[in-house]
């Protein structure tokens, strides 16, 4: 991403993109180590997606013909979820936890979070 530097790739060569690393490009993202789900909130004048700043800046699925088969599974599996555990429950982070980062195909926390789950009153 960028037009500054073009690299010349190799005919045969592989190539690996960290989107751990691509996701937390500062020029891409303003914060970018900070969590900021308004980065993916709809205008609620045209009810649009937002703008990336780049086409291939966000690429949880990877992109182009071979993306992951099964990304809008995948997205709408885990909003129903969320949603259910939200209606559900109350969510309170364990204080004093350290957040040690473990990245291999997909990234997690090394050692776990843990959070104090109760039911919601209705």
């Amino acid at each position: 991403i960028g037009d500054e530097h073009p690299i010349r790739i190799p005919v045969g060569a592989t190539i690996l993109i960290s989107d751990y690393l691509l996701h937390r490009r500062n020029d891409l993202w303003p914060r970018a180590d900070e969590f900021d789900y308004t980065r993916w909130m709809r205008d609620p004048k045209t009810g649009l997606k937002p703008k990336l700043p780049h086409p291939f800046c966000y690429l949880p699925f990877a992109a182009g013909p071979r993306n992951c088969i099964g990304q809008n599974f995948a997205l709408l599996e885990a909003k129903i979820m969320l949603s259910m555990f939200v209606q559900r429950c109350n969510f309170e982070m364990v204080p004093g936890q350290k957040m040690v980062f473990d990245l291999k195909i997909t990234m997690g926390s090394k050692y776990g979070l843990w959070a104090k789950i109760s039911n919601r009153k209705m």
